[in-house]
């Protein structure tokens, strides 16, 4: 694990896997969770590591605010030529986000091998499939 955060509810663990950095999500996210996952890809952004899976197939509890926030993140990462698929996401936590219609500004794959897979059939520079 290149990286490993922890609060009392709630984990953020990171891989790298060539270009891709991955984030594992764990537990309930609301606006402290939100921070520290948005600390977390201002950091890649700086680094360099533009492409990014967030998944959050252990997350148990998101807050609307939560995803409104998610959605501001990977806007913001694509404003810098990086790009976020989001991937676990299960039919509770999918309400939230289709409550807020946020669900088709996200690229959401069903697990870690496709969001890879996807990323890395894109041209790097446009975020473009190839």
């Amino acid at each position: 694990m290149a990286g490993y955060t922890m609060h009392q509810r709630f984990e953020l663990q990171e891989q790298r896997r060539g270009e891709v950095t991955l984030l594992f999500i764990k537990g309930q996210m609301d606006k402290a969770e939100l921070d520290v996952l948005n600390a977390a890809l201002t950091r890649l952004q700086k680094e360099g590591r533009r492409r990014v899976v967030v998944d959050f197939s252990e997350v148990t509890a998101i807050t609307s605010m939560t995803v409104a926030g998610v959605v501001i993140c990977a806007e913001a990462l694509r404003d810098k030529n990086g790009e976020m698929v989001l991937t676990g996401i299960s039919p509770s936590i999918c309400k939230v986000f289709e409550m807020i219609d946020s669900a088709h500004k996200l690229e959401l794959q069903p697990d870690v091998v496709a969001a890879i897979k996807s990323m890395t059939q894109r041209s790097p520079q446009s975020g473009v499939s190839a």
